[in-house]
C-alpha cells in the first residue's frame, strides 16, 4: 500500500512542520475512499484526532472501511460530520460561517491539547458566484489551518471544479494531492 506509506510519512513530517493544507483532485472514486481512509488510518496510529466531513453517499464506504482497520478506542478518535450540514448550515455556502462552524467543533479538542487532521469533500449546490465563494473559503481555511497547527485535506470532484476556480485553489494550499501521490506546491507546478 504505497500511498498509505507516502501519507504516514508526509503526515508525520507535516505535523513537526506545524501543519499544512492540501488539495485533493477526485478523479476516481475507489481510489479517493482508499485514500481517505489511509489518511484516517495514519493519523488516528499517529495520535490524532481525525474530523471527516464527507457526503452520505461516501461515507458509509468510509466508515466501513475504517472500522476494518481499527480498534474500537481508536475508531473513537475519528469524527464525521455530513458535508452537506457543515457546508450550507446557514443556508448558502458562506465561507465565514463555515471557518466559525469549523473552529467551534475543533478548539474543544485543541484547547485540551489533542492533535488534529481534517478530510474535507467540499461540495456546493447552486451558488451564484462559486470561484469568489470558495475562493474566500479557502483563504480562510488556510489562514485557520496555519493559526491551528493543524494538517487539512480539501477534497474536491475534479469535474466540478471550473478553470477559473482552479487557480485560487491552487494558491490557498500548501500542497496537491493526486491518487498517487502529493506534491508541494511550492516546488511544482500543477495543472
Amino acid at each position: 500500500m504505497y500511498v498509505k506509506q507516502k501519507i504516514d510519512q508526509f503526515t508525520k513530517d507535516l505535523m513537526q512542520a506545524a501543519g499544512g493544507h492540501i488539495l485533493y483532485y477526485i478523479h476516481n472514486e475507489e481510489i479517493y475512499i482508499e485514500n481517505t481512509v489511509a489518511y484516517i488510518v495514519s493519523g488516528v496510529e499517529q495520535g490524532d484526532r481525525v474530523f471527516v466531513i464527507e457526503n452520505e453517499r461516501l461515507s458509509p464506504a468510509i466508515v466501513s472501511k475504517t472500522k476494518q482497520l481499527l480498534t474500537k478506542e481508536q475508531f473513537a478518535k475519528v469524527h464525521f460530520i455530513n458535508n452537506f450540514d457543515f457546508y450550507s448550515l446557514h443556508g448558502e455556502f458562506n465561507s465565514m460561517k463555515i471557518t466559525d462552524y469549523f473552529s467551534s467543533i475543533v478548539n474543544p479538542y485543541i484547547e485540551a491539547k489533542d492533535s488534529i487532521r481534517t478530510w474535507a469533500h467540499v461540495e456546493w449546490g447552486k451558488v451564484n458566484d462559486v470561484i469568489k465563494t470558495i475562493g474566500e473559503y479557502e483563504m480562510n481555511a488556510n489562514k485557520t489551518v496555519s493559526e491551528m497547527g493543524i494538517i487539512s485535506v480539501c477534497a474536491y470532484d475534479a469535474e466540478r471544479v471550473p478553470e477559473e476556480l482552479k487557480e485560487n485553489l491552487m494558491i490557498n494550499h500548501d500542497f496537491f494531492m493526486t491518487d498517487n501521490d502529493i506534491l508541494d506546491l511550492s516546488n511544482a507546478e500543477v495543472k
